[in-house]
């Protein structure tokens, strides 16, 4: 296991050495959301920036891209809580809720493209390929309509952050999409599907363990 490792990472810096690598920043959108049955769910927008590697490998229009970006993720959800059909022992307080959570992310992606010129100035390159990412910290904010309150102290907003220092938050999938480069400029659309690795509770409560696994990229870039 460990001489194909090495073997691996002996042909990505040779393809890196005798290749012209080229070097680009990158920022923009995101839309993302957790892949789940439930209709709560719904795409949240935030932002991302990065930047990119890009190596072509030998004589071919395949290259190979590595990448790290900072995004924002997470999800917007509403809906009943209790749900419908679902029963407890004891009361609950039963309120409508609306929530934002935010999800900030680094994230290392290894795509493959290829080249496909359409002109001297016009290219197109589509992507394919895997990512693997971290997830900092995270927000949750709450908004509730109570429509029947057990508990007069339970708050109607609230606010809160999470910070992840004992565990390792991890995240990984696949990414595909498809890039059109004018000159040094770019615009790129992808989107990634992975295994959040989520740790899910009811959305009306905490969701610090949760990752969006699905989110759409929208960016603009600029190479070196």
């Amino acid at each position: 296991m460990k001489k194909t490792i090495i073997l691996i990472a002996l042909i990505f810096v040779s393809i890196a050495t005798i290749s012209q690598t080229k070097y680009g920043v990158r920022a923009g959108m995101t839309l993302s959301t957790y892949s789940s049955a439930q209709s709560i769910y719904q795409f949240k927008p935030g932002i991302h920036i990065g930047g990119i590697a890009d190596i072509p490998i030998g004589s071919s229009k395949f290259s190979f891209v590595p990448g790290v970006y900072f995004a924002d993720k997470g999800t917007k959800t509403e809906g009943d809580y209790p749900p419908p059909n679902v029963y407890f022992f004891v009361p609950p307080d039963q309120f409508f809720f609306k929530e934002t959570h935010y999800n900030y992310q680094l994230e290392i992606p290894l795509l493959f493209t290829y080249k496909i010129p359409i002109n001297k100035k016009l290219i197109l390159k589509p992507q394919i390929g895997a990512f693997v990412s971290y997830t900092m910290f995270g927000k949750i904010n709450s908004k509730r309509d109570y429509l029947y309150m057990i508990n007069p102290s339970s708050p109607s907003e609230f606010s809160k952050n999470y910070y992840f220092y004992e565990r390792l938050y991890l995240g990984f999938g696949g990414n595909i999409g498809i890039s059109a480069f004018y000159n040094k400029y770019s615009f790129t659309l992808s989107c990634d599907v992975g295994y959040p690795n989520n740790e899910g509770t009811d959305p009306a409560y905490e969701r610090e363990g949760n990752f969006p696994n699905i989110c759409m990229f929208f960016s603009l870039g600029y190479d070196f």
